[in-house]
């Protein structure tokens, strides 16, 4: 039996699968989100997660900077087509990528729940009630 690891590396994140279901994304302080660093992240995600349906916790540091095309890009248009992708919460340390964050969403809708907020506990909470949810419904 082989062991597969439970933390991965890209340019600006680091990836944990926590469970089965759940995979946290911690991005770097002081990173730059880019069109480029942001499509890694979101492979890498699609990779470790497979067919699992699933859902994604995302810690953004205060610190984090953007390129405004960043903002132009539908990052969540495979996941409207495979499905697999369950409840994200999102959780922005900086007021200023807090908005971009809801504006992000709002511009490109994706098929699952998606809740962004500046407290983590917060996010982890409805995370897992989405999960929960899925759990006993299947939906």
């Amino acid at each position: 039996m082989s062991l597969e690891p439970r933390e991965y590396s890209t340019t600006i994140a680091k990836l944990i699968r926590v469970r089965p279901d759940l995979l946290e994304i911690h991005y770097a302080p002081g990173c730059t989100l880019t069109v480029e660093y942001i499509t890694e992240v979101q492979e890498m995600r699609r990779k470790v997660m497979g067919n699992a349906a699933y859902g994604t916790l995302t810690i953004i540091p205060d610190d984090v900077d953007y390129q405004l095309n960043a903002m132009d890009k539908d990052h969540v248009a495979v996941d409207r087509s495979q499905g697999n992708l369950i409840a994200s919460a999102v959780v922005a340390k900086a007021t200023m990528i807090e908005l971009l964050v809801k504006l992000y969403f709002a511009n490109f809708q994706p098929l699952h729940g998606v809740h962004v907020t500046d407290n983590e506990q917060e996010a982890r909470a409805w995370l897992s009630a989405q999960l929960e949810r899925h759990a006993s419904t299947g939906s």
